[in-house]
């Protein structure tokens, strides 16, 4: 979204995208990924510091901006179980269809594959501004701001399983150079209302189970070690 891209230009934008860039790092610190596909950008090439030879693909809707494939969220061009990683920047708030949004994310993604999932926090100083603005404001308070539970919910209908989830970024959402003192007290006092909730869930996939049969015969040692056929086997025997 580009009203979302030019707002991650502002100072308060990027000190958001370099916390929720460290908190990703951080979440997939011991991650043995090969690939991983980021789905919304931090507003420019910004990606997450990762260690090891994992292959990263950055795609955003933008056709101008510093992205490896402008392509919509709702929409792949990728097919099934193509990555170990997938992570959605804020793509659930700004999409006209979040359960779509998942749907791809869950079917590019490979068996036991990560799932990482960024969204503001309703329940923040943030989600208040978010009201207040109404929804004609600018992004980021014009999107539709969904609440951890719910997120969770969508997951766990497509096999997703949540395994970590956090709050983050407990500055207020105003510029200031006032302010940025204060986010230690609030996170420390405050975990809960953070601007932002990381949700960490994992494809969970059931293997088929191996059938026995109903019964087997069953075979009774003769004296003389040979096997002598039961009263069942001798019934089927007769006819």
């Amino acid at each position: 979204m580009r009203d979302l891209r030019d707002w991650f230009q502002t100072p308060l934008g990027q000190r958001l995208a370099d916390a929720e860039r460290a908190a990703l790092a951080l979440q997939l610190r011991n991650c043995t990924a090969q690939t991983l596909l980021q789905l919304g950008a931090f507003g420019d090439d910004r990606r997450i510091a990762l260690f090891g030879s994992v292959r990263q693909y950055l795609a955003d809707n933008w056709t101008d901006g510093p992205v490896d494939l402008a392509t919509a969220a709702e929409d792949l061009p990728f097919q099934a179980d193509s990555f170990d990683v997938v992570v959605l920047v804020h793509c659930l708030e700004f999409s006209a269809e979040p359960h779509q949004v998942l749907r791809e994310a869950e079917r590019v993604l490979v068996p036991e594959g990560q799932l990482l999932v960024l969204g503001f926090n309703p329940f923040s100083m943030w989600g208040l501004r978010h009201v207040w603005s109404g929804p004609r404001a600018a992004a980021p308070w014009s999107g539709r701001y969904f609440t951890q539970t719910r997120v969770e919910d969508w997951c766990r209908l497509l096999g997703l399983r949540t395994v970590a989830k956090r709050r983050l970024f407990h500055r207020l959402p105003w510029s200031g150079r006032w302010l940025q003192g204060a986010e230690p007290a609030f996170a420390q006092a405050l975990p809960w209302p953070g601007a932002v909730h990381l949700t960490v869930a994992r494809k969970h996939v059931l293997k088929p189970l191996q059938m026995r049969p109903a019964w087997r015969p069953r075979r009774v040692e003769m004296p003389n070690g040979l096997a002598q056929p039961t009263s069942r086997s001798r019934v089927n025997a007769g006819r």
